[in-house]
């Protein structure tokens, strides 16, 4: 968990936006994350060094707390976030960051029923998480389709941005764009990849969502549906078994011709190519 350039780069997204932090809290207490260069400029030291002296000169916080299950990285606040967070932590904070920490935290859904209670009505939600080849990471990989079915108007958000980039490619981030027809939008990579999400809290509301896409069958749907068909892919994968050097080319040409399969992010139809904040000092 840290303040790696992908979250400078998200911070300074959300202050063009939205303004300072304000009373803002993390999710875990989060280490500077950056090469010497960078850290020296942006946390004044090239040491190691704690995110909140970062965020109050850099991004307008007032006030950084912190939130863990311990205190073995000095985390202001000691508390189990698979349980609902105490009332007196409810609408407290102005901006609350989860620069890697959801993932690692087995009662998902507690999770961001607890990160939605602690920020104020008008207040903002970041989050940087993984998304694709993180296995093994944490208990968790999501999806766009998560962010916008938690982050959705009828459960109390607005201006909900969502993005993807590869890890170690901060450079290039691609909005998502919601999808409106029932389809998936599946993203499968290559490299380890981040989902980066910025929402706003515009008021309190349970947190219920259902998949997007079945939403559309169960509308569309008047009887019950017959049971999928093999389909000829499947067939093929049972003729090949016992010929796995053809089996494997044959997979590859079938991910490269299908709609869903594995494409470079520039090439996804569901995504779009962003201009990005600068993260030096001098364009602050």
């Amino acid at each position: 968990m840290g303040i790696d350039i992908h979250a400078l780069q998200l911070l300074k997204h959300n202050q063009k936006n939205k303004g300072n932090l304000g009373k803002t809290i993390t999710l875990g207490r989060l280490s500077v994350l950056l090469g010497p260069k960078l850290a020296k400029k942006w946390a004044g030291t090239d040491q190691g060094a704690w995110c909140e002296d970062l965020l109050m000169k850099h991004f307008g916080a007032t006030e950084v707390d912190s939130i863990d299950n311990s205190d073995y990285e000095g985390a202001k606040i000691v508390f189990d976030y698979n349980q609902p967070v105490p009332k007196e932590l409810h609408q407290q904070y102005d901006t609350v960051i989860d620069f890697g920490c959801s993932e690692h935290i087995f009662n998902v859904a507690q999770v961001f029923k607890n990160t939605a209670d602690m920020c104020k009505i008008g207040g903002r939600i970041l989050h940087i998480l993984p998304a694709d080849n993180f296995c093994g990471h944490g208990f968790y990989q999501f999806t766009p389709e998560f962010f916008f079915s938690i982050y959705s108007e009828e459960n109390g958000f607005s201006n909900t941005d969502i993005f993807i980039s590869e890890l170690f490619d901060h450079k290039k981030w691609y909005a998502v764009e919601k999808s409106k027809d029932g389809k998936r939008i599946n993203i499968r990579t290559s490299h380890e990849t981040c989902i980066i999400v910025s929402t706003e809290k515009t008021r309190n509301s349970e947190i219920e969502a259902q998949q997007s896409d079945y939403g559309v069958i169960w509308a569309n749907s008047k009887t019950t549906q017959p049971p999928h068909r093999p389909s000829k892919i499947m067939a093929l994968q049972e003729i090949l078994i016992h010929s796995p050097i053809l089996l494997n080319a044959l997979m590859r040409l079938n991910n490269m011709l299908d709609i869903q399969g594995p494409k470079k992010l520039s090439k996804h139809p569901a995504l779009r190519k962003i201009k990005m904040p600068k993260i030096s000092p001098d364009n602050m």
